[in-house]
Order: C-alpha cells, then sequence, then structure tokens
C-alpha cells in the first residue's frame, strides 16, 4: 500500500472493514491503556455519577469505569458501527443492568439533549474534530452546573515524530487545548494535567463547568 500513513490515519478516525475491526481494536486497547487509567484516575467516580463519553472506541474505559458504579449512568457514543459492536459486546453485562447504554452517533452532527451529565470524557479524539468549539460547546451544553469534562490527548511532539496524515490528524500543544476549551465555554477552571511512561508524555485537560 503506497500510502499506509493515510490509510492508518484514517482508520485511527474511523475503524472499518476488516482492518478496522480486526486491527484497529488490538492497536486501541494496548494504545490508549495509559491513557484510559490516567483519566479514570482523575474522574475519582462516585457511585451515582452521570458519564458521557465521545468517541468510546472499544469501550475499554466505560468497562472500567462502569465497575464503580451503583445508581450512576454512563452513556458511550461512537460513529464507527465496528467499534459499537465491540464496545456493546465487552459491555454486555453493564448494559444489561442499565448502567450502560451504547449508541453509534456522531457529537458534531447532533445535539444531546436527553440528559445531563456529572462528566463528560473524550480520549485521543480531539485530533480528528472538524469543529472543535462547536464539539466544546455540545460539551459544556452535556454538563451539569459543576460538572467536569476531561480530555485526554497525546504530546504533540511525539504525534510529530509518526508517520500520520495531517489530512487527517490535527495536532494540538496543550496551549492549543487550553484556547478550544476556554472558546468553548470553559471560562474558568481550566486545568491541563500531565504524565509520562518512559520517555511518551501524556495530558488531561480537565474543564469544569
Amino acid at each position: 500500500m503506497r500510502n499506509f500513513p493515510k490509510y492508518f490515519s484514517e482508520q485511527a478516525r474511523q475503524p472499518s472493514g476488516l482492518f478496522g475491526r480486526i486491527i484497529m481494536p488490538v492497536i486501541f486497547d494496548r494504545g490508549n491503556l495509559f491513557l484510559n487509567r490516567f483519566v479514570y484516575d482523575l474522574m475519582d467516580i462516585k457511585p451515582d455519577e452521570q458519564i458521557f463519553e465521545n468517541g468510546c472506541g472499544t469501550g475499554q474505559l466505560i468497562k472500567l469505569m462502569a465497575s464503580k458504579l451503583e445508581t450512576g449512568f454512563i452513556e458511550g457514543i461512537d460513529f464507527s458501527p465496528e467499534m459499537v459492536i465491540i464496545a456493546k459486546r465487552k459491555n454486555r453485562k453493564h448494559i444489561h443492568r442499565g448502567t450502560v447504554k451504547i449508541v453509534e452517533d456522531d457529537i458534531e452532527k447532533h445535539a444531546f439533549i436527553h440528559r445531563s451529565f456529572t462528566r463528560v470524557i473524550s480520549v485521543n479524539t480531539i485530533y480528528f474534530w472538524e469543529k472543535p468549539k462547536h464539539i466544546v460547546e455540545q460539551v459544556t451544553n452535556l454538563l451539569q452546573p459543576g460538572g467536569r469534562f476531561v480530555l485526554a490527548f497525546e504530546d504533540i511532539r511525539q504525534l510529530e515524530r509518526r508517520k500520520l496524515s495531517r489530512d487527517v490528524f490535527r495536532l494540538y500543544s496543550e496551549k492549543d487545548v487550553y484556547r478550544i476549551l476556554e472558546n468553548g465555554g470553559f471560562s474558568k477552571g481550566i486545568c491541563i494535567e500531565s504524565r509520562e511512561k518512559r520517555k511518551l508524555r501524556f495530558h488531561c485537560a480537565v474543564a469544569t463547568k
């Protein structure tokens, strides 16, 4: 394949076909493990938490969070049908008991007004947002007063070293992410936490409504 970086980048954005069903879930589960744990630690989940995950992928983080809930609820969305199938399978037990709902949807195209949440999270999705300000505005509408948005992303310097298509990936520094959150309605209570794993660096922006 002559343009594998673009093909892989498109699969990272929206897994599809055989490659999306078989290869990408393995890459996501391994590649996002550290960031998912980072988000989970920052969430400080209460038993009655109401959580929304934008771009839930294989549902790995949802499964981890759902085990902490008693009366709480998690809704996850992803615009990849392949990921939704896998996420539902992985969270079958939690879906059956009504703790988790996972649907195929796109936050950029719909207004989610049927429910409000105490937490909204998104891991490694900001690179693919066509309208970042619009998505952050959607998030602020989803959050209850005092609710928090946790946005996880990799350090721009390590992403720049990878063979990623810039037609697909938009790369952001910590300052860029801070500005996006601020412009989208989080005018106060924004901080960015960072962690390192060997030579890699990861960030979580935490914004309070």
